[in-house]
């Protein structure tokens, strides 16, 4: 069961999911927290609890950087997975939580 230790806010932003050996690309959160995120994918239908790597891609368009975080499937639905973020490091922490003030 997911459990939110921080609010979500609807904010959509690119990202990859990389499962087992299985890589989708283009995808795009529906909302995001410094826990987890809900990613809209139908290409995609992993286990609960199984792990995913998201690559998520910050910045201006062109000049963006790649921030790859590790991840469990907290909830698969037909509009997408919600997963809950394994860990951060201090870059990643630090542009996602730009990203959720801005």
């Amino acid at each position: 069961m997911e459990k939110r230790w921080a609010a979500r806010r609807p904010v959509q932003i690119s990202v990859d999911l990389r499962y087992r050996d299985i890589e989708v690309v283009n995808c795009q959160t529906r909302d995001i927290s410094l826990n987890g995120a809900f990613v809209e994918v139908h290409q995609l239908q992993p286990t609960v609890s199984a792990p995913i790597d998201l690559v998520f891609r910050l910045g201006q368009p062109g000049q963006y950087t790649k921030y790859k975080v590790p991840g469990k499937v907290a909830r698969a639905t037909g509009e997408g997975i919600g997963v809950m973020f394994e860990e951060l490091d201090i870059s990643s922490f630090r542009s996602l939580r730009e990203v959720l003030h801005t």
